[in-house]
């Protein structure tokens, strides 16, 4: 069985809905950050998702400060309309930087390991 998961595969633990979720989620996705860095990529970032469909998702303006890290801040009302629940996996994210070089990674949901119970009661 093939695994598919590489350096340019991005694995969410849990259906995120990327469209209006916190800029703190993708500020989490490390690998892609690495990833930035690795290729040496010049900030600001421009980030766009994109569904299985190529339609835009989220729009993202990443910007490094050599005090603070990245910084994020969303473009995405100029760019596309909000799809409701129509986005489909596996998504695309397309990082731009400012010296027009591109990193495409994808984005999948990983799949719960069945032996772990999904009603965990808290106190």
């Amino acid at each position: 069985m093939p695994q598919g998961i590489d350096d340019f595969t991005i694995v969410l633990p849990e259906l995120t809905d990327m469209a209006a979720c916190e800029l703190k989620v993708y500020d989490g996705l490390d690998r892609l950050w690495r990833m930035v860095e690795r290729y040496k990529m010049t900030a600001p970032i421009a980030i766009r998702v994109l569904d299985s469909k190529a339609r835009c998702v989220r729009a993202i303006r990443g910007t490094r400060y050599q005090a603070a890290g990245w910084q994020l801040e969303d473009e995405t009302t100029a760019v596309a309309q909000p799809l409701g629940g129509e986005v489909e996996f596996p998504l695309t994210i397309n990082s731009q930087d400012a010296k027009g070089n591109i990193l495409k990674m994808r984005l999948q949901l990983g799949v719960p390991k069945p032996e772990l119970p999904s009603n965990h009661s808290h106190d």
